[in-house]
């Protein structure tokens, strides 16, 4: 009977506490969903920012992603949205001439790289060598990529070559990357920070790209119904202590920002609750630990 007792007991607590974890990162009510279109290559880093953001601030982000070419276009015709990140200087010269864009927030600095597997088999060390019969190499499209827009840019004539090398185009860099990866193609050239999030992959540095640093930028749309909003993410995704630490835990280089407040890019009127004291990972761990010290399981989803 007192086991019984203490199983329900346990469960109870379960329960509460999930309750309170639905109830805290549920969102709250007033604030509009964001819609953010951010360019393939920093999918990773932003998404999860993003669940950090819902989760601290209530805040909905809805994301779509694509190669920061295609989504300024998709921008030109649309006129709808909050922030655009892209992943190259090019693209925000092009939307502010568009007088598509307002507040600019550089987010990551990245340059382009070539990449090979790992270990690199075909023992690629210079961009001539992407040029031998043997290399199967795999390109993004420069009218939809930013990375390949950059590398066509500063390489001139070589670009040429290597695009009438290539085995593939593919619309994004991760595209690129993730055939490389699999060993479809033998070497690609993306953007430094995107190797990290391939197991398999290697990066060789060339001089020719080396020092072609370009800033991923977060800008907010000049047609957004919620610029606030919109400027009050961007701050988070910048801040060292937010979204810049996790932008460097996903192996990008952060381009600095100022650290977060509770209360950055709102009014006086709107406020803006604190942010909690403890994160989405804390609170499972802390369900967990329960669950294994009363010798039962439990999965909580992180997702809310």
């Amino acid at each position: 009977m007192k086991k019984f007792v203490a199983i329900v007991l346990v469960l109870a607590a379960l329960v509460a506490g999930l309750a309170i974890y639905q109830h805290q990162s549920a969102p709250r009510p007033g604030h509009a969903s964001l819609m953010v279109y951010c360019a393939a290559g920093l999918k990773t880093p932003v998404e999860a920012v993003a669940e950090q953001y819902r989760y601290e601030t209530g805040g909905e982000v809805n994301l779509q992603f694509g190669g920061t070419g295609s989504l300024l276009s998709q921008l030109r015709a649309v006129h709808k949205g909050d922030l655009f990140i892209a992943a190259d200087e090019g693209a925000v010269g092009d939307a502010r001439k568009a007088d598509l864009i307002g507040d600019v927030f550089a987010v990551a600095v990245q340059h382009p790289v070539v990449a090979v597997r790992k270990n690199n088999p075909k023992n690629i060390k210079t961009l001539e060598d992407l040029l031998r019969p043997d290399v199967k190499l795999a390109l993004a499209n420069p009218e939809a990529a930013s990375i390949s827009r950059v590398s066509r840019a500063a390489l001139g004539d070589t670009w040429k070559k290597l695009a009438a090398h290539a085995t593939v185009t593919k619309p994004t860099v991760t595209e690129v990357a993730a055939d490389v990866n699999l060993g479809t193609t033998d070497a690609g050239i993306i953007w430094d920070a995107v190797v990290a999030q391939f197991k398999d992959l290697q990066a060789v540095e060339v001089p020719q790209l080396a020092d072609h640093k370009e800033n991923a930028s977060a800008c907010v749309l000049s047609f957004s119904e919620q610029s606030a909003m919109a400027v009050r993410f961007a701050h988070y995704l910048t801040a060292p202590d937010k979204g810049g630490a996790i932008f460097r835990e996903s192996g990008f280089t952060p381009a600095g920002g100022e650290k977060w407040t509770a209360s950055a890019g709102l009014g006086p009127a709107e406020g803006g609750a604190l942010p909690r004291s403890f994160s989405t990972a804390t609170m499972v761990h802390r369900l967990e630990a329960a669950s294994t010290t009363r010798g039962m399981a439990t999965t909580v989803r992180k997702d809310g």
